[in-house]
């Protein structure tokens, strides 16, 4: 892809002030199938040039000032290094919304738990055909089928302050930690059936609520994602994400977007990065369509 003379992020830059702060955690260590998303933070950088900076709707990013504080490191093992990424990622101001990049799943960690320490009472928004709540999975604590679990014990977070929507692949073990927990389960299946109905489902429990969005490539179907580690079959398309993302999300305060599971190596001409992309700058709007609308809502009040 011809990029010369474009500039990453659309072209959005940065400020004294960002309103975006992005960051990247290439690792993939904890992947167990198919590595790779170690690329992933690098090469989304890169497409990013070719995003236009107004979303499909015809609302332009204009004036939204991103700053990328490049990649963070947690080294060999995520279970001994993800403290490193959350201490940077928990400097970063509160006022910012937070954009990082995995890297697998286990990544979230890491951001989970700057999260938390930047967002005390937060909820997550986890967007996965798999829910990641195994104690041990595929030979070890620290795999990817435990990403959420150990983002849970690292952050603190109350397991009942989590929804997973797009699940469609589970261990038993994951359906009971669920119920236990009182988590809510929002299912492809119950998406595909009745979008409006699930976006609306996981509205009713995030009404109010400030809201970071952990997005797994791989809830979307392999032909609108085929390069991630573990393609589930029967998976959202890009549309139906998006829109769920809309919906789910309306009466809440986005602040925080992790998208992982991108894996270049298994690409097919980057539609998969593509995807991921058309997702971050979506959600961008959201946040910039809010924040816009609460400086109006203010200004009426005076």
């Amino acid at each position: 892809m011809n990029l010369d003379g474009l500039r990453p992020w659309g072209g959005l830059g940065g400020g004294s002030r960002p309103d975006v702060v992005v960051a990247g955690i290439p690792y993939d260590g904890s992947a167990v199938y198919r590595k790779g998303a170690a690329l992933a933070p690098q090469r989304i950088r890169q497409l990013s040039a070719a995003m236009p900076p107004v979303t499909e709707e015809g609302h332009r990013l204009a004036g939204l000032q991103v700053e990328d504080i490049g990649d963070l490191d947690p080294g060999d093992d995520i279970e001994g290094g993800w403290m490193d990424p959350m201490q940077r990622l928990a400097q970063v101001s509160p006022d910012s919304f937070l954009t990082v990049l995995g890297g697998d799943h286990c990544t979230a960690i890491s951001t989970m738990a700057a999260q938390v320490r930047r967002h005390p009472g937060l909820s997550v928004l986890w967007v996965d055909a798999h829910p990641d709540l195994c104690d041990f999975s595929r030979g070890g604590h620290w795999t990817c089928g435990c990403a959420l679990r150990r983002a849970i014990e690292a952050s603190g977070i109350e397991p009942a302050r989590v929804i997973i929507a797009g699940g469609r692949d589970y261990d038993p073990e994951e359906l009971d930690f669920i119920a236990a927990n009182r988590m809510v389960l929002v299912s492809s299946a119950e998406i595909a059936r009745d979008l409006a109905g699930a976006a609306r489902r996981i509205g009713d429990r995030l009404a109010g609520e400030k809201v970071h969005v952990s997005f797994d490539i791989d809830v979307l179907d392999p032909a609108f994602a085929p390069g991630t580690e573990i393609p589930s079959a029967a998976g959202l398309s890009t549309r139906q994400a998006l829109e769920l993302l809309r919906g789910a999300t309306e009466r809440s305060r986005l602040v925080g977007f992790d998208v992982v599971e991108v894996s270049p190596p298994f690409d097919n001409g980057d539609i998969t990065t593509l995807a991921a992309l058309k997702v971050i700058f979506e959600v961008w709007g959201l946040v910039k369509s809010a924040r816009e609308a609460g400086v109006s809502e203010l200004r009426g009040k005076r």
